[in-house]
This record gives structure tokens, sequence and C-alpha cells, in this order.
């Protein structure tokens, strides 16, 4: 009888160790971006406790380690249970075919609207708010950058035109 309830401690006191740590563990969730034409495609996968992974292209990857502020991680897990909640409705903005990239997040079976189009519920704002501090963080440069014009000589025109005999 002893040993049957010293068993039963046991197992107890696994179940309890075994509970305590499935609840340490972080949340995460993954925001994809399309990528286009001339950009690469990239997903981050960010966890609640900051750590993140970038992986750059369409087939992921091993990814790169960054770490996002824990107030920003904090926040966005806050938004993205909001938005998750109150997604509004999807946004429609005009995208060039070639040039134009699709943001979404993913998060325990749910995908977020493209969050570069408004109309955005406020959830789902401040969600893409804290995407861009993400992304900051993993060092994504989502500027557009122009290649510049090489450097020419130029003509500078004269004030009165030429005239050419015809």
């Amino acid at each position: 009888m002893k040993r049957l309830i010293l068993v039963g401690i046991a197992i107890g006191a696994v179940a309890t160790v075994a509970l305590v740590a499935a609840a340490a563990q972080p949340d995460g969730a993954v925001i994809r971006n399309s990528g286009s034409t001339n950009t690469a495609a990239y997903t981050i996968k960010v966890w609640s406790d900051g750590r993140g992974e970038v992986a750059m292209g369409r087939m992921g990857g091993s990814g790169k380690p960054f770490t996002v502020d824990a107030d920003v991680a904090k926040s966005f897990f806050t938004n993205v249970r909001a938005a998750r909640q109150d997604p509004g409705s999807p946004g429609r903005c005009m995208k060039s075919a070639s040039f134009g990239t699709t943001t979404t997040v993913h998060w325990h079976g749910w995908n977020s609207f493209d969050l570069q189009c408004p109309p955005w519920s406020p959830s789902v704002q401040a969600l893409a708010s804290d995407v861009r501090a993400i992304q900051a963080a993993a060092n994504i440069d989502t500027g557009i950058h122009r290649i510049p014009l090489p450097r020419e000589p130029r003509m500078i025109p004269s004030s009165a035109p030429e005239v050419s005999p015809t």
C-alpha cells in the first residue's frame, strides 16, 4: 500500500512538472512576405519571449536569429489576439503585378489579411505597426530602392535654340 501511495505521488509530481513546463513554453507566430519580382520573400518566426528567426526566400531554409524588444513582443501577441477576434474587413489596394508584395501573420491556424492594404480595424492597425517593428529588429529593409542613373556629363541647354538650315 505504501508503495502504491509513493508511486501515485511520483506520478503526480511528474505530471505537475510537465504541466508547468508546458505552460512556460513561449507562444509563437509567423510573419510571411510574398516577395516580388525584385525583392526576396521572407519568413519571420517570432516568440513571446522575444526570440526571432528570419529566413529569406520562398522555401524558408534555416533562419538567422535575432531578438525583439520585450515590449514589442508583448504588444505583438496582445494585438494578434485582438486582430483574430476583430479582423475588420480586408482592405483593397492597388499593387503592381510584378513588384507588389503581401505581408500576413499566421498564428494558431489564423491568417491575417494583407497588412499592407487598408482599411483595417484598430487592432489590425496596431498589429501592422508591431510587424513593422519586428521587421526592423530582423533587419528587413522594406523600403523601395531605385537604381541610380549612371553619372554622365549633362549638356547645358543654350539660351537660344539652334536652328539648322534645311
